[in-house]
């Protein structure tokens, strides 16, 4: 598909969140990473929509969280419109955001499934996690 929308992950601040407290039993509390990106315009799309939205991706050496807040999509676009990081570091330039990142190298990109893609509704809205 059409590439619309381009954002560059920052280091945010990082979070603590409390794992499982039972009556009686601390609860264990566990330090996450945070990226997040603010999304606009890729890069020398010429088209008429007016993508912007966020990603907040928190992390740690267990799980991970990705969350995506879109707007100015293409409307009803679904299912098959994907949200993906890329290798590159800037979205001031198309050739240099690069292609799907992943790690390591040998497995399946995980870019590619179900699992990454939205659905927009009637205003070119979406949100999603995994």
């Amino acid at each position: 598909g059409v590439r619309v929308g381009c954002g560059t992950l920052k280091s945010g601040n990082m979070k603590t969140k409390s794992k499982g407290a039972k009556k009686g039993i601390k609860s264990k509390k566990r330090n996450y990473n945070v990226l997040n990106a603010v999304i606009g315009t890729y890069p020398d799309y010429d088209g008429d929509l007016i993508v912007s939205g966020d990603i907040e991706i928190t992390f740690d050496e267990y799980a991970m969280s990705f969350l995506f807040n879109g707007k100015g999509l293409e409307a009803g676009c679904g299912p098959g419109c994907g949200v993906h990081i890329h290798t590159g570091t800037t979205c001031s330039d198309a050739d240099l955001v690069g292609g799907h990142y992943w790690a390591p190298a040998d497995t399946e990109d995980p870019w590619i499934n179900d699992v990454t893609y939205y659905d927009s509704d009637y205003f070119g809205n979406a949100i999603g996690q995994f």
